[in-house]
């Protein structure tokens, strides 16, 4: 009883306070606990927050969940996650002096996100492009139904061919003579 007297009278803000602080429960504890828990991954992950979902990070979630379809030549295990991660960070790689004229990307070509570099790479989006125009080849019919052509349309068509050939055949007929 002497600290709960102690704690709210000899404080500065004392004033301030509209009234004494209601004692919780254990339950009421632990239930405040576990949403408190719940805001962080733990102590094995060094208390990491989970961080606020925008749509540029969302994009570069999807990005790395379909990365099969990015690279060509490089195979990735499917994720068993199917939903996107509650806790993640995002870093950037910090170079070496050492590599500073060979590997090192210049601060204008550097992007913000994933996908904004993705779509600034010239031989991805040639890839994209090339495998874009595959699939809207393979999902063409395989057969275009042709309209029906009465005999005497058959037969018109077939006159209207001859008589162009007949035209070619009498012009070279005269440069042939000249």
């Amino acid at each position: 009883m002497w600290n709960l007297k102690k704690s709210i009278v000899c404080q500065p803000d004392f004033d301030k306070h509209e009234g004494v602080p209601t004692i919780q429960s254990r339950r009421q504890k632990r239930k405040e606990a576990a949403k408190e828990r719940d805001k962080t991954k733990g102590f094995d992950w060094y208390n990491m927050a989970a961080p606020e979902m925008t749509d540029e990070k969302q994009n570069d979630l999807l990005v790395l969940k379909m990365r099969q379809a990015l690279d060509p030549k490089h195979f990735y295990k499917r994720s068993a996650n199917k939903t996107n991660p509650k806790f993640f960070q995002v870093g950037t790689f910090v170079e070496s002096p050492i590599e500073f004229y060979s590997s090192r990307i210049p601060k204008k070509q550097r992007k913000q996100t994933l996908v904004d570099e993705l779509l600034a790479d010239a031989e991805f989006r040639q890839y994209q492009k090339k495998k874009f125009t595959e699939i809207q080849q393979s999902q063409l019919p395989k057969y275009v139904r042709k309209k029906k052509i009465t005999h005497r349309q058959r037969v018109e068509a077939r006159n209207a061919e001859i008589q162009k050939k007949s035209k070619k055949n009498k012009k070279e007929f005269k440069k042939r003579k000249n």
